[in-house]
């Protein structure tokens, strides 16, 4: 059986971690290790850590965190989350059995606001929707949840660490340009709407659809445009939390994993089932018509022919008859 070893970048993250760090001891298939990428913190983040047994290295900016926890990771598997994300109990068995049985090479998950309203969870609906429609063609993978094999994470040099936005996508990217396998899991995970909150929604959907058009095209990253006409990228200014924040947190996130699909995921489901179900019919009747002509066609053929002779013959009698009166 394979182990794996979670990666946890941070920075001031003593609101969030105890519920990450108590998710994780709630797995039923526990991971070989913690490590937590600290980048510095102030507050009781390194404690927290410390106490419930995670190793700690040094950290940075997310993709520098993320490539030394893998670097000092034991683990055949790297699973690198955000402190803000609450897996459910059942999260990394099932993440993990997926992840083996489809043979891939990197993966992530789709995604389920912690809290929130309506446009909230419309929001993280679309981001699943074209996660999963573009992930053959121009693969996506947010940053608070990426599986990987550690060989294809070292095989590609890990996160670019000169990108503070969009290192994600660019690293699963890279996993495919170097003939690796991605996919996107059906394990859902629940995450905290601290960025939409903090960020605003217009600037968050403004920010990544930006994001996405720019990599679909092919065109560099142009960090400084971005933050021209959307504000400065601050590296860990979503960490200050509000009380209404630190009070999600008590509350028992474990029903979320049974939750029933939103109508927006259903409505996609329909569609891709009908869809399915259309193509089955073509293939159908393609099928019957290859039948038709493989097998009924030919004896139909054949009569016809059989019959076209008989005229003709009965024409040609009839014109030598025609040709001897006229003789006469």
């Amino acid at each position: 059986m394979k182990t794996v070893s979670i990666i946890i970048p941070a920075i001031n993250e003593e609101v969030y971690l105890p519920g990450l760090l108590g998710a994780i001891r709630r797995q039923t298939r526990p991971p070989l290790e913690i490590i937590v990428a600290d980048a510095g913190s102030s507050d009781r983040t390194i404690e927290i850590a410390l106490r419930v047994g995670c190793r700690l290295v040094p950290g940075g900016r997310p993709a520098r965190g993320r490539n030394a926890g893998a670097a000092a990771a034991r683990g055949d598997l790297l699973l690198f989350l955000d402190a803000d994300v609450l897996p459910t109990p059942d999260f990394l068995a099932r993440a993990l059995e997926e992840f083996d049985r489809r043979g891939l090479d990197a993966a992530t998950c789709p995604v389920k606001p912690l809290g929130g309203n309506l446009v909230d969870a419309i929001f993280h609906e679309a981001a699943n929707v074209f996660i999963q429609a573009t992930s053959t063609f121009n693969p996506h993978a947010p940053g608070f949840c990426i599986l990987s094999r550690r060989q294809m994470h070292a095989s590609i040099g890990g996160f670019d660490e000169a990108l503070y936005l969009s290192e994600d996508h660019d690293y699963v990217r890279r996993v495919v340009a170097q003939g690796g396998r991605f996919g996107i899991l059906h394990v859902p995970i629940p995450v905290s709407i601290r960025r939409v909150e903090s960020d605003g929604r217009w600037n968050v959907a403004v920010r990544y659809s930006f994001l996405a058009v720019n990599q679909m095209i092919g065109e560099p990253f142009n960090q400084a445009l971005l933050d021209r006409y959307l504000g400065e990228y601050r590296f860990a200014h979503h960490s200050p939390a509000a009380t209404r924040s630190q009070a999600r947190l008590n509350i028992d996130f474990q029903p979320i994993g049974r939750a029933t699909p939103s109508p927006i995921r259903q409505a996609v489901n329909t569609a891709h089932q009908q869809t399915y179900q259309l193509i089955d019919h073509c293939v159908e009747g393609r099928k019957a018509l290859d039948n038709l002509f493989r097998s009924e066609m030919p004896a139909a053929l054949r009569v016809s022919s059989l019959a076209v002779k008989k005229d003709v013959k009965d024409l040609a009698g009839r014109k030598d008859a025609l040709s001897k009166q006229t003789q006469k």
